[in-house]
């Protein structure tokens, strides 16, 4: 600690020198955010909105003016000197208000008012606490294990959660940001509301009925618990490798555009997301108000997304039910009417929005929720007032438009087909149909559409198609088969491994043929831990592989079956 101070001292010093007297406040102000938070949060004016593009990418753009003469962005403690370097007329800003109060819960029952943050281990108690007080309709799951061993957690809602069915996979992920305090007891209450509500709701009972609903509340514990498991005081922005989180991700330009490699964090989630192939989604941040819709790598000049229209009606029904449920202009802080298209607020590549939106063929949006990041606990059950009618109801979004299930005509068997319209999509912007049961969900503004179905060797199938707003249309198509065309199976559903996540026993793996199988098993660092041979009459039955012995973490299955290699995902805890 002591070599710390005298570290920063030094650079105070050094940096008064550079800049003279008059940046004196500013940089002791950097500084003593920088001992607390482990970086810093300024305010830099701008001439033109184009000038954020020159800024070096170790710059994290957070907000602009909507009249683009300012722009607000962090800098984490490793790279302050460069900022420095760069001779540029900042300001501090402070993340915390004098008179605001970040007061924690250290036990279940202090939570029960949702007016305090919970501690790291009441959090991870309250999570498993929701599965095992509703088994019926939750299940908890594991994305993976933050850098510094924090769990990060799923909670999977709905009926018959252990059934494959042919629903909507909604998902909600909170505080990427760690700073960005609102997000995780926004969706901790969302939880508790679904599952205490589910017999006496209808709203609350429809959408778990036949919505496969996963809600993570907290993506960044170590941001959001840095120094101690026991206050939120100190939470800072990034990873614990001081890589943001929202520019790690594959961009449309740029597999790396932040020039960093994918944390622990970001691969994890990016394999939990291949996983479950979510339809709809949001992220939660804050630091303003608004609903930012895709896409955040292009402002409108330069391209919109072909279902533009579709995302404009969504968020302004996010943000008008708001403004129903609020006052005192809230969610009107960036816009207006409480929507803005991400990059004409501001652009940036390597956020999940766009990964999501762009490689995942899914719907993904960014929802701001409070323009004070480190919001004062005692307004949470105000802010969950404001929101949770228009949090529910963008789940509702997931069920309808178009959707179907897609099938082999002659054998009945689901099929994975794509779903594309016709003189419409581009981007990416098309779907598919999901095994094991071969349904689809295509979100689409009311209007007429031609819609072809198709699957190599199939026959395509192009079918007009009507929707209407805020209702469902439902089309189930068969496909046949080209004559002599021979289909392979697909193996990734077909071969299951349970229990996942798996304590202190064996992993079961259900072979449904018989053939040549080899098994290689892998860390989440790629390193081959062992290799497993079967014999051909051991096959088509359940198949244990030990995994006892392993320490918690996350694992991956290569299975080579047939000269056919697929990857299955399991998590030791």
């Amino acid at each position: 600690m002591m070599r710390n101070k005298i570290i920063t001292l030094f650079f105070t010093a050094f940096s008064l020198l550079v800049y003279g007297q008059k940046d004196a406040s500013e940089l002791q102000k950097a500084y003593q955010q920088i001992n607390k938070y482990g970086d810093v949060y300024f305010k830099l004016n701008i001439k033109e909105r184009k000038d954020i593009k020159q800024f070096p990418k170790y710059i994290s753009i957070d907000s602009r003016s909507i009249k683009g003469n300012y722009i607000k962005a962090y800098v984490p403690k490793n790279r302050f000197n460069d900022l420095l370097n760069l001779h540029l007329d900042f300001e501090v800003i402070p993340k915390l208000k004098s008179t605001a109060s970040l007061e924690m819960a250290n036990s279940l029952s202090e939570m029960s008012n949702w007016d305090k943050y919970p501690t790291y281990d009441v959090y991870t108690e309250m999570m498993r606490k929701f599965a095992t007080d509703y088994p019926n309709i939750a299940v908890l799951d594991t994305i993976g294990f933050s850098q510094n061993n924090h769990l990060i957690l799923a909670l999977k809602i709905t009926s018959n959660p252990s059934q494959d069915e042919a629903k909507p996979r909604f998902f909600y992920t909170a505080q990427m940001h760690g700073d960005e305090l609102i997000g995780q007891i926004l969706m901790l209450r969302l939880i508790d509301y679904l599952l205490s509500n589910y017999n006496s709701d209808s709203q609350v009972q429809n959408l778990v009925d036949n919505v496969e609903i996963w809600i993570n509340p907290l993506a960044n514990p170590d941001g959001l618990y840095n120094g101690s498991d026991n206050t939120v005081a100190n939470a800072m922005r990034y990873f614990n490798n001081w890589v943001d989180p929202n520019r790690n991700f594959p961009s449309p330009n740029s597999p790396h555009p932040d020039g960093e490699t994918y944390t622990v964090e970001t691969t994890d989630m990016m394999n939990f997301m291949d996983l479950h192939h979510f339809d709809l989604s949001a992220n939660l941040h804050s630091g303003a108000e608004v609903a930012n819709y895709p896409w955040d790598t292009w402002d409108t000049s330069v391209k919109t997304h072909p279902d533009n229209d579709w995302w404009i009606h969504v968020t302004s029904e996010y943000a008008n039910t708001v403004f129903a449920n609020s006052s005192n202009n809230y969610f009107k802080g960036v816009s207006p009417n409480g929507i803005i298209e991400g990059g004409d607020w501001y652009v940036i590549e390597g956020g999940r929005q766009d990964y999501v939106t762009y490689f995942k063929n899914g719907r993904e949006f960014t929802l701001e929720l409070s323009a004070d990041k480190f919001l004062d606990s005692q307004l949470l059950p105000q802010y969950w007032s404001y929101n949770y009618h228009s949090l529910l109801n963008y789940i509702q979004e997931s069920l309808y438009g178009l959707r179907g299930i897609v099938t082999d005509a002659n054998t009945g068997e689901a099929l994975d087909a794509k779903v594309e319209v016709v003189n419409h999509d581009m981007d990416n912007s098309f779907v598919f149909s999901r095994m094991p049961v071969g349904d689809y969900h295509r979100y689409l503004k009311g209007g007429t559409y031609d819609v072809t179905f198709s699957k190599q060797g199939y026959i395509s199938q192009t079918i007009n198609i009507q929707v209407a707003d805020n209702q469902t249309t439902i089309q189930n198509v068969q496909l046949v088969p080209e004559t002599g065309a021979i289909l392979n199976e697909s193996l990734q559903d077909k071969i299951r491994l349970f229990p996942n996540p798996v304590n202190n026993s064996d992993i079961k793996l259900i072979i449904p043929y018989k053939g040549e199988l080899n098994i290689s098993l892998f860390n989440s660092l790629g390193n081959k831990i062992c290799v497993y041979n079967y014999a051909n009459e051991r096959l088509n039955k359940k198949i244990e592989l030990p995994v006892k012995d392993l320490s918690k973490g996350v694992y991956f299955l290569k299975i080579n079956f047939n000269n056919q290699v697929i990857y299955k995902r399991f998590i030791v805890q």
